[in-house]
Order: C-alpha cells, then sequence, then structure tokens
C-alpha cells in the first residue's frame, strides 16, 4: 500500500479551498465547519496531495471532508490515506470513525465500501438545505449515505 502521511495545518485558503470544494461545492458550508473540526493536509514523499477534515464528538471521528488532488488518484492513495486517518484516530482513543457521502456520489460509496466502511445509516434530506442542488451522475442529491468503521482499542491495535 502507498506511503502517506497526515500534517495538522492551519487553513491556507489558496492551498486548501480548491481541494476542499472538490468534496464539498458549497463554500458557505464548508466555511462553517472548518473551525469545528481539524485540518490535516495528506502527505505522500512529495509533498501535499490532498486535505481532510475530522471532527470528532466523544469517541466517534467523523471524516468531514476529504480530497485528493485529481492527479493522485486511482493510485491506492485514498486508501492509504484512509488507513492513516483511522491509525491516527485509534491512537487518540476514538472507537469509531465515519464519513458519509451523497447518495448518488456512487463512485464514491463503492470507494468507501472497498475501504473497509460499513453501511451505518442515512441522513434524510441533508443535502435538501444547500444553498444550491448538489448533482452527481446526473442524480440530484437529497440524502447523506453514513459508513462507519470500528477502530481497534489500545489492547487489540499492532504495533
Amino acid at each position: 500500500m502507498a506511503d502517506v502521511s497526515l500534517v495538522p495545518t492551519p487553513f491556507d485558503g489558496e492551498r486548501h479551498l480548491p481541494l476542499l470544494l472538490e468534496a464539498d461545492g458549497a463554500e458557505e458550508h464548508l466555511r462553517g465547519y472548518l473551525d469545528r473540526g481539524e485540518l490535516l493536509e495528506v502527505h505522500d514523499a512529495d509533498g501535499m496531495i490532498g486535505v481532510v477534515v475530522l471532527v470528532r464528538e466523544a469517541d466517534e471521528v467523523e471524516i468531514w471532508n476529504i480530497a485528493l488532488a485529481e492527479e493522485h488518484r486511482g493510485r491506492g492513495l485514498g486508501r492509504a490515506a484512509i488507513g492513516a486517518i483511522a491509525d491516527r484516530c485509534a491512537r487518540a482513543g476514538a472507537s469509531r470513525l465515519t464519513v458519509g457521502t451523497s447518495d448518488c456520489s456512487l463512485g464514491t460509496i463503492a470507494f468507501y465500501r472497498k475501504a473497509g466502511f460499513r453501511f451505518a445509516g442515512v441522513r434524510e434530506g441533508y443535502f435538501d438545505a444547500y444553498p444550491m442542488a448538489v448533482v452527481e451522475n446526473g442524480i440530484r442529491a437529497r440524502d447523506m449515505v453514513m459508513f462507519r468503521m470500528a477502530l481497534p482499542s489500545d489492547s487489540t491495535r499492532k504495533e
């Protein structure tokens, strides 16, 4: 599997906003959650290849935004990033990692399943409140499909 690392970083609009907007096209929406979460750059040996925003509530961490630059997709780096995120969250004491995507984001749904997430429910009408309609694959997004991954505890995690 590809080797990636996660680097905590302050928000830099010029550097991070284009990638964040790829995963969440509503800028006012994403600016509303940037302060709630932790922004991390995803790096490979050549530098930053993506970004992720993690929001923790109790023992669960939710990926609110994740995107890799287009030229880095399809090479296993996304799965490597999910693995690094899961490891980081487990080490911080979280027991679950969750992520959601639109009900019409078919490729993203398949990616999360292949990365080890299991179906965890639906947030009905989530995209109805967006300032503009979200359309993917010719379908208007209405609901957010949620996925969950159990994380190993300290006693079961491999070092």
